[in-house]
């Protein structure tokens, strides 16, 4: 089933019932245990499987936004985009991050809810408990509204907006007796934990042009791509997402900050670890968002959130090499198979390839060989091939 399909099954489960929480825990489960049984059965491929996993828990999240948003209505009214008869925010003196605001044609009218998801939900790769990396957004700044017979206290969008986020996130990591839906982390916003936790358009092109945004955030937006709000919200959203990212010029040091920021991460991994070790699928990773950084501003056609879309495109925009591209492609979609059926096998070490030979044994048949040896070896040749491609394409990036 596609999104729609996904979410339209999840209308119909919880429709008219009171409790909802064991419905959608129910929904999660099942379907992950209909996208792991084709995984183990060869019937998708490591994309396929992760975009099917994303819709997941985007038909999840659309489906808590949608009510936690009704219930913050009823209580604090509907947000609207400034006052009736505000002054005109198109004025070509002011900064041009207004240009984020809807102006004054829009003034009374409701405002819009968005959510970007970043990370591995926002190239639509997770595996099976990954942490879903949320960002909370809303039009433009304004008050909440509800008729004069209310008795309803008016307050701001950005509190409004503010407390359904805290709402969602609360929603999606409350464990109970099923447990816990989704670990959700929130600390990717701006201006991190120190802000509000949802923020205008208008402010978070601010940030960004007035020198708040560092690397690493403009690097983490790479990935970004809206799964809460309208056609028209989510465009511009995503025209200010790429402002954001964009905002300041490329600098040859830039590629040193990157590759020091990925050595970083690396310090408290071990050889083992399929994601922050040496060779890791974070070096893919960041050689990947790099090249946007680097070359986005002037080739649109290479920002793609996915990994290994990524890859494509940037080697038929003439940036990658096909060799390093075929060669990257391959290595990163069988770093995240390994990574997907050791958390298939509930191992310990959800990142770790395991040393037990026992546990060896178990992840080569769910790989599908009886040689875990052959696969401890391959394992390791990936591991030094796709860091000696990062060593080389970082080398050159930090020279032009």
């Amino acid at each position: 089933p596609d999104l729609g399909t996904l979410e339209a099954s999840l209308a119909e489960l919880t429709r008219g019932a009171e409790d909802k929480e064991p419905i959608l825990h129910s929904f999660k489960v099942s379907q992950h245990l209909r996208v792991g049984v084709r995984d183990i059965l060869g019937k998708d491929d490591i994309q396929d499987t992760h975009a099917e996993l994303s819709d997941v828990a985007e038909a999840c999240l659309r489906h808590i936004a949608e009510v936690e948003t009704a219930k913050l209505v009823e209580k604090r009214g509907e947000p609207r985009i400034g006052e009736p008869g505000s002054v005109p925010l198109t004025d070509g003196e002011l900064p041009s991050y207004w240009q984020w605001h809807p102006g004054v044609e829009r003034m009374g009218e409701p405002c819009e809810f968005i959510v970007l998801a970043l990370g591995k939900l926002g190239g639509r790769e997770p595996n099976y408990h990954s942490d879903l990396d949320l960002v909370f957004l809303y039009e433009a700044d304004g008050q909440t509204f509800a008729s004069r017979r209310s008795t309803i206290q008016n307050t701001s969008n950005n509190h409004f907006f503010s407390e359904l986020g805290q709402r969602i996130i609360k929603h999606a990591t409350h464990f109970g007796p099923y447990g816990r839906l989704y670990d959700v982390d929130p600390r990717l916003r701006p201006p991190g934990r120190s802000g509000s936790l949802a923020v205008s358009l208008a402010g978070f092109v601010r940030y960004f042009q007035e020198g708040g945004g560092q690397l690493w955030e403009r690097q983490s937006l790479c990935k970004a791509r809206v799964i809460v709000g309208s056609e028209h919200a989510a465009q511009r959203a995503m025209d200010a997402v790429t402002e954001a990212i964009y905002s300041k010029p490329w600098q040859p040091s830039d590629a040193a900050e990157i590759r020091a920021m990925r050595m970083k991460l690396e310090e408290s991994a071990s050889r083992h670890n399929l994601k922050r070790g040496p060779g890791g699928t974070m070096d893919t990773e960041f050689l990947v968002q790099m090249l946007q950084l680097k070359h986005g501003a002037e080739m649109p056609v290479v920002r793609k959130t996915g990994t290994i879309a990524g890859l494509s495109a940037l080697e038929q925009a003439g940036v990658l090499s096909p060799d390093d591209a075929i060669f990257l492609r391959s290595a990163y979609g069988f770093q995240r198979s390994i990574e997907a059926r050791i958390r298939l096998m509930d191992a310990a070490g959800r990142h770790e390839f395991p040393d037990d030979p026992r546990e060896q044994a178990k992840l080569s048949f769910l790989m599908g060989t009886d040689n875990p040896a052959e696969l401890e070896k391959k394992v390791f040749d990936t591991f030094r091939k796709v860091r000696d491609t990062f060593t080389k394409v970082f080398d050159r990036a930090a020279r032009t």
